[in-house]
């Protein structure tokens, strides 16, 4: 045996052994518990059954969270330059307003501004009796991309809560320009999805206004947990970026509360807030709903906090949950849901598979038939492109789903193309005079060309499916592509291989094609 078919054995081995190993979770999904380099293959949601969701992302409110929090660094900002202002807002238009108590401080004030906002741009300055008002706006641009932002966080917020859910292979997605695909694939409660994973999470610190408020400070309405009106200050002290950890726990009287730790940073302005209005209290607000406003007796220095009123566990949980994973950048809207059952992926996979193991049957006698023991090569590096293509999908951790199945079916039947080439040319060879180990050589080399051509116009179709493709679409073109790779691999590789296994003819063990 020479040293270079000794060296593609070796490769041969280690590509079927590392194929075997990356499927041991998928095939012993209930025995195999312990760590691995894979994970099962996982059911898609049309094959499982399980909840289906579409959100519709608020993006022009990231715009305007954004100008909040730029107005109360601003307005923080004015009041350490003792720059009095009369009145500020976030105008309908998207716009950031202050209104000074006089004209004298108006370039100073523009300048404080400029440096703590200089992503807005002054559009106008209009003067309210002898009282200058400053309107501040985002280029379509800076707005645009805040949108962008917003969506794109949203994402990631939602697969964490989904992750903290405990929800394993969920389908997280953008379609068009604002919208969320959201599949969990083996959940039934609809419900309880949508309130742990579509709930806003803004969470808010604000004092209850009293004769310590300052000047230019205003008011809102809010509500408390049982609907009674808290009219609180306008200005946010804090949000819940400051927030490291969020767990349950219980007071001192056994009713369970959320206990929040904060960061470091968070730590430094929770004890400055907590410092600097002893004997106030501090409303602790959570999506526009007051929850507790305990009365600040001292400094708080250790950074930790608690949410409380009259939780159940589970509400407490579903808290905890999404603080833990961050505030959603905008509001979520369901455009559309549904949940779907296991019953007819089941049946339409089982007809699949039927249909598969029909087909490849076919096509095993056909080529045994017309080709002899060349034609068992070919069954044979069928077998081994179907192993390597579902071990190639366990690997990059794909889910399962009909149009999957389709895409494997798909490439399992063309891969017998590349064989039928491979010893056509390999024919024409032994037709024309030329030895054994010559028509093997020549009919290989001469096959390559056609089968790389044509397996690299179908990836190239993949990608571009993959690329303008959502959902089923995308899950067709994985398998294709990965379909495309093995399927030039057992063709052009491993059937050589065999080839130069078997290559003397007129021997006992001589393949005859």
């Amino acid at each position: 045996m020479g040293r270079d078919i000794q060296q593609r054995t070796l490769i041969f081995v280690a590509v079927v052994v590392a194929a075997v190993l990356s499927l041991l979770p998928t095939v012993l999904r209930d025995k195999f518990t312990q760590e691995w380099f894979t994970k099962p293959l996982a059911l898609g949601l049309d094959i499982s059954g399980g909840v289906h969701l579409v959100y519709g992302v608020k993006a022009s409110e990231a715009v305007t969270s954004r100008l909040q929090v730029l107005l109360q660094s601003a307005r923080s900002e004015l009041r350490s330059k003792k720059i009095a202002v009369a009145q500020s807002s976030i105008g309908a238009d998207n716009s950031l307003q202050i209104t000074l108590l006089s004209d004298a401080s108006l370039e100073a004030a523009k300048a404080v501004i400029q440096d703590k906002a200089p992503e807005i741009t002054l559009v106008s300055t209009e003067m309210d009796g002898s009282r200058p008002r400053l309107k501040y706006q985002f280029s379509p641009l800076a707005a645009k991309k805040i949108e962008v932002a917003a969506i794109e966080q949203a994402v990631e917020t939602l697969r964490n809560r989904v992750d903290q859910f405990g929800v394993s292979e969920p389908l997280i997605q953008t379609s068009g320009e604002d919208r969320i695909i959201l599949q969990m694939p083996g959940v039934s409660d609809i419900n309880a999805v949508k309130k742990v994973v579509g709930s806003v999470a803004k969470l808010e610190f604000r004092l209850l206004p009293n004769a310590k408020t300052p000047q230019g400070v205003g008011t809102i309405t809010l509500k408390d947990k049982s609907g009674q009106p808290v009219v609180v200050e306008d200005q946010t002290l804090m949000t819940g970026d400051a927030v490291a950890d969020a767990r349950v726990d219980f007071d001192q009287k056994g009713q369970v509360e959320v206990s929040l730790k904060l960061s470091p940073l968070g730590q430094q302005t929770f004890a400055r807030i907590t410092g600097e209005n002893v004997g106030r209290q501090l409303a602790i607000i959570l999506d526009g709903v007051v929850y507790t406003a305990p009365v600040i007796n001292e400094a708080i220095p250790n950074g930790s906090a608690s949410i409380t009123g009259g939780f159940t566990m589970d509400e407490a949980r579903q808290i905890k949950v999404v603080l833990k994973a961050g505030a959603l950048p905008a509001p979520l809207v369901v455009l559309e849901e549904r949940t779907v059952g296991p019953t007819l992926g089941l049946e339409s996979v089982k007809k699949g598979l039927i249909a598969m193991g029909i087909g490849f049957g076919a096509i095993a006698f056909f080529m045994i038939v017309y080709y002899a023991k060349s034609g068992v090569v070919a069954v044979v590096t069928l077998l081994l492109n179907a192993l390597f293509m579902m071990a190639c999908l366990s690997f990059f951790g794909a889910t399962l789903t009909l149009p999957g199945i389709a895409g494997l079916a798909l490439s399992i039947g063309m891969a017998v193309d590349s064989n039928v080439i491979i010893f056509e040319r390999i024919r024409d060879e032994l037709r024309n005079g030329s030895g054994r180990d010559v028509a093997v050589i020549t009919g290989f080399e001469k096959a390559f060309g056609a089968i790389f051509d044509a397996n690299v116009t179908t990836f190239l179709a993949g990608v571009l499916l993959y690329y303008f493709g959502t959902g089923a679409i995308r899950g067709f073109a994985v398998t294709l592509s990965i379909g495309v790779v093995t399927t030039v691999f057992c063709a052009v590789f491993v059937a050589r291989l065999f080839f130069d296994y078997f290559p003397l003819k007129g021997k006992k063990d001589a393949l005859s094609i």
